[in-house]
């Protein structure tokens, strides 16, 4: 598939909000992408959300960058994914150039935390206390890697 092909798959993924599915490193990815550029290294790179259950180091999926020189067999899926992931931000500095990015979903929107939230306590009880509840602490944009042109490696095949 040639370059300009690609690049142009993966960006209307993007805008339709479709899953990609691919081979890097001899196993094949189910990813929801959510941005594609060029990193801080000057290669073309896709970050995105990877499905659980499609990597042997990391079963339960999660933030991945994927070099777009080792992507291969690419498919755009008729299948939707709701949105961004907990932990995307706009604007990510280790991305030089952007050709397309996900819009910041609300519900995935960043805030600081963790939050104490108070809830009022009903008031035809004789308890006048409240329940104290932790919001959850927002997720890292991308696993800390000591490098910020590091991507999910290819792996090796068994």
């Amino acid at each position: 598939m040639e370059a300009t092909e690609l690049r142009e798959q993966l960006c209307a993924a993007i805008r339709r909000r479709s899953l990609v599915m691919f081979e890097y490193g001899d196993l094949i990815r189910v990813v929801e992408p959510h941005r594609f550029g060029i990193n801080s290294a000057g290669h073309e790179m896709l970050s995105g959300w990877l499905r659980a259950g499609y990597s042997r180091s990391d079963p339960a999926g999660g933030w991945r960058n994927y070099l777009l020189s080792d992507v291969s067999a690419l498919q755009v899926l008729d299948a939707p994914f709701a949105g961004t992931r907990p932990g995307y931000v706009a604007h990510d500095p280790r991305m030089r150039e952007v050709y397309c990015e996900l819009e910041l979903t609300e519900a995935a929107t960043p805030t600081q935390g963790p939050f104490i939230v108070r809830e009022a306590a009903p008031s035809d009880t004789s308890s006048s206390e409240a329940t104290d509840t932790l919001a959850p602490t927002p997720h890292p944009t991308e696993p800390a890697h000591g490098r910020d042109d590091e991507v999910d490696p290819p792996a090796a095949a068994p």
